[in-house]
């Protein structure tokens, strides 16, 4: 800083100081501009590696929750009297007229080792106006609680689910789009689902209970506002359901769950294939350990940035000395010292970005590729979370500049003026 600069900051008020100080950080970056160019580089390499390597552990987590939730639950609850076929994947309730309280749904959820509990109910109607003879099933389902139906849509109407919407099974010959007659009230076909091998799922319609709530107060009422005695969905209750399917947490055993359901009055515990639960738990302890990395990543960048900060105003002492020296608050030094390094992470925050984004374009045409030739789809999260991200990371990487500098620019600032210039560094 030149003796003119020097002369300009003893002589303004705090106040104005201020954009001063901002201005002398900015000029200070530029003075090597080779130091400034390797910080920036280091944040920006650091910053891209967060970004991309969250994007990515986020979109691993998003496909293997969705694979995982197509082969099934861990366990299914079912009445006791019920006779269950057992399958390899335990996906829908199978067809039966006994029934469970609905109230066990919110009672196994609080169960210490229970993630999720699904309730469903088991209906056979009419699908056809005019033949009562024609019946098919249909699986009554809650979305906000499903982890096994809706991951299996492979295909859905342009447009956000509505009541009287019907998915079919794979089997069902019925496209998106076609309108049926369940119970004789008129519903459209919204999705389809893709294969899974299990008979009653491929053959069956599925609706919320939303619709079959509406299905059923159609079908009560005739031309003349008489009651239907056709109507198959008569002795509907919500409250009443045909089993729950079970999705345990990390580190949840089915034994101990089965064991804690099982003490449940009237209920039968069916458990799932055990491989399907310990690679569920395998795979989250994996992603887990990936977000523990980027975390490490994020603390190895402020160590970084500290030591770096800690060496350059090392080396500016004299120059922190002549500031305090003319009669600058230690307070606006610290703000000038630490400018540069928010300046400074910042662009090293948006380059890095930028890099990032490089980073996954080519993971997409990469691996992402090869994956799409082998049919299996990689669940890239939405866009606005992208850009979230995004803006996290850059937010981000200014306060680990901050944070890194903090310490080192405050002893700096409170510093005795001529030990700073008597000092060897600068």
């Amino acid at each position: 800083m030149s003796p003119q600069q020097a002369q300009k900051v003893s002589g303004r008020r705090p106040g104005a100081t201020f954009f001063l100080f901002t201005r002398l950080a900015l000029q200070n970056l530029l003075r090597k501009p080779a130091r400034t160019l390797m910080l920036v580089l280091a944040v920006t390499l650091s910053t891209g590696g967060v970004f991309a390597s969250y994007t990515v552990a986020s979109g691993i987590k998003d496909s293997m929750d969705r694979s995982f939730s197509r082969m099934g639950a861990d366990l299914i609850v079912v009445p006791v009297k019920a006779m269950v076929n057992i399958t390899s994947a335990l996906l829908t309730v199978q067809p039966t007229a006994e029934v469970l309280d609905g109230r066990l749904v919110s009672e196994i959820e609080q169960m210490d080792g229970i993630d999720q509990a699904a309730p469903q109910t088991y209906f056979q109607i009419p699908i056809m106006s005019g033949m009562p003879e024609c019946k098919a099933n249909l699986i009554a389902f809650e979305p906000k609680k499903d982890f096994t139906v809706l991951p299996w849509m492979v295909a859905h109407a342009q447009r956000p689910m509505e009541a009287a919407d019907i998915i079919g099974g794979s089997r069902r010959a019925e496209a998106i789009g076609d309108e049926i007659a369940p119970c004789n009230f008129p519903a459209n076909i919204y999705g389809k689902l893709g294969r899974s091998g299990v008979g009653p799922f491929d053959d069956s319609f599925f609706a919320t209970y939303e619709t079959v709530k509406l299905l059923h107060e159609k079908a009560e009422q005739s031309l003349h506002g008489q009651k239907n005695t056709q109507n198959s969905l008569a002795g509907f209750d919500q409250s009443k359901i045909s089993a729950i399917l079970v999705k345990l947490k990390f580190g949840a055993t089915p034994e101990q769950a089965r064991f804690a359901i099982a003490r449940l009055p009237g209920v039968k515990v069916i458990t799932g294939a055990a491989i399907v639960t310990s690679t569920r738990q395998a795979t989250t302890a994996l992603l887990g350990g990936m977000l523990g990395f980027t975390a490490m990543m994020l603390a190895a960048m402020l160590i970084l940035v500290s030591l770096l900060f800690s060496g350059i105003i090392s080396e500016r002492r004299r120059e922190v000395g002549l500031l305090r020296a003319i009669g600058s608050r230690h307070v606006d030094v610290m703000r000038m010292l630490l400018a540069e390094a928010v300046f400074t992470t910042a662009l090293g925050g948006i380059t890095g970005i930028i890099f990032g984004c490089g980073l996954l374009l080519v993971f997409q045409r990469s691996l992402v590729y090869y994956l799409e030739t082998l049919h299996i789809d990689f669940a890239w999260p939405a866009p606005s979370m992208i850009v979230l991200v995004a803006l996290s990371c850059s937010v981000v990487s200014a306060l680990v500049g901050l944070v890194g500098a903090l310490v080192p620019a405050w002893r700096a600032s409170l510093e005795e003026p001529y030990l700073l210039i008597q000092s060897e560094g600068g």
